[in-house]
Order: C-alpha cells, then structure tokens, then sequence
C-alpha cells in the first residue's frame, strides 16, 4: 500500500499556523475509550465555520489534493464509496468478503447500522454543505452523495471497522487502523468531504466503536466473530 497522504497533509496543516484544532487530531487520540450514552455532537465539536482559518485550511487542502491525485487514487477511492468488510482484506491478509468469516461480516453489518442511526442525525444537526456545493473550484472524483457533509459517515464506519478488527487481529493492529484512516481521508481526496469531516468521523468512529462493545450482545458477536480468526 502506498504511503497515506494524510501524513504530508497534517504537515501543510501546521504550516498553514494555528487555530485548526479539529484537523490536526493525532491518530492516537481517536482511540479514547467513550461510555455509552456520549454525546457524540460535543465529543466531535462543529466544523470550523466559514471564512475561519480552519475553513480556509479546509478548502486549500482540498484544492492541492486536487492538484496532485493520480489515477490510481481516484480508483482506490472508487472501490470505497460502497462500504464492505472487504475494504480490509489486503492488511488482514483474510478473503473478508466471500471467505469463511460468517460471523465477523455479522458484526460488520450490525455495526454499520448502527454507526449509521449515530452518523444520521449528526449531519442533518450540523447541516455542513458539502463542499463541491459551496466552492464551484471543487471537482469530486467519486459519486456524489445527497447527505451533509458533517462529519463524514464513511470515515466514521471505517476508524469503528479498523477498531474491532484491530482487536481480533491484534499483531496487524497498525496496518488495520492505518487503513481505516485511508479509507476516511480518501473522502477528501475524492473530493466529497473536507479534511474536518473526516477527521471528526474518524474520531466518532473510533469512540463509538469502544462504546458499542460494551454493550453484552456486542460483545458476543465480537467473540463469536473471535472464533474465525
């Protein structure tokens, strides 16, 4: 897999100067454990409004990813837009989307529903245009979405994933979240999210996905998934 983008990213971040606290979230910072019940608009806080330093870090980001994607990016984004277990396949080294892992796409799928129910009224709270509809210079490279744009839904459901996979898969843990956090940051160089949604949705993925297995009939899809791996 080829280096993330992200990394040269957070570095313009910096380089911009200060103020951009929600799109300079470390990667460990995501992983804080969340009580059920949390309230997720406060855990991911607004996105930074128009015309701050943060929006306009936002829109340069995603103008210079424009600049700079190749094609093999914008079809690894392509694969994306349909969220599947499979996404993860190459860094688990495990057929996840027709091997012998029943259970584990069980939980896949109760997970992004529920992910989904939490992502939903979020986006319709915060009601963040997306930002092709705002700055005409934005060419999305993957298929629209008639959703808000924050936080980013695919990035949620992808750091929730990488989490609990991470966990029946502990001695590829990195690779695994690293992916997810590709997955996320693709919505932006795709076009279809700024830089702050998706890392809002990686940060609510992550927290949501502790809270999830604390519930008990989580936890024994999660053991029951443990079994095929």
């Amino acid at each position: 897999m080829r280096r993330p983008w992200f990394r040269p990213v957070l570095a313009l971040i910096l380089a911009i100067g200060p103020g951009l606290g929600v799109l300079a979230t470390q990667p460990s910072a995501v992983l804080t454990p969340v009580a059920p019940g949390q309230d997720y608009a406060a855990l991911i806080g607004p996105f930074p409004p128009p015309g701050s330093d943060g929006a306009k870090a936002d829109l340069a980001i995603l103008l210079w990813l424009q600049r700079i994607r190749s094609p093999g990016e914008v079809r690894r984004t392509e694969t994306e837009v349909s969220i599947h277990l499979g996404i993860f396949s190459e860094v688990t080294g495990k057929d996840l989307s027709s091997g012998p892992f029943a259970h584990t796409r069980a939980l896949s799928d109760d997970l992004l529903k529920d992910v989904r129910q939490v992502v939903g009224p979020l986006k319709k709270c915060f009601a963040r245009p997306r930002p092709y509809e705002v700055f005409h210079q934005v060419k999305p490279a993957v298929q629209l979405e008639p959703s808000y744009s924050y936080p980013s839904g695919h990035a949620s459901w992808a750091m929730a994933q990488a989490t609990i996979l991470a966990m029946l898969q502990p001695q590829r843990r990195e690779a695994i979240l690293e992916r997810g956090r590709l997955m996320g940051y693709d919505r932006a160089l795709g076009g279809v999210h700024y830089p702050s949604d998706v890392d809002a949705g990686l940060l609510l993925g992550a927290a949501f996905a502790q809270a999830w297995l604390t519930v008990p009939a989580h936890q024994r899809l999660l053991e029951e998934a443990r079994t095929e791996w």
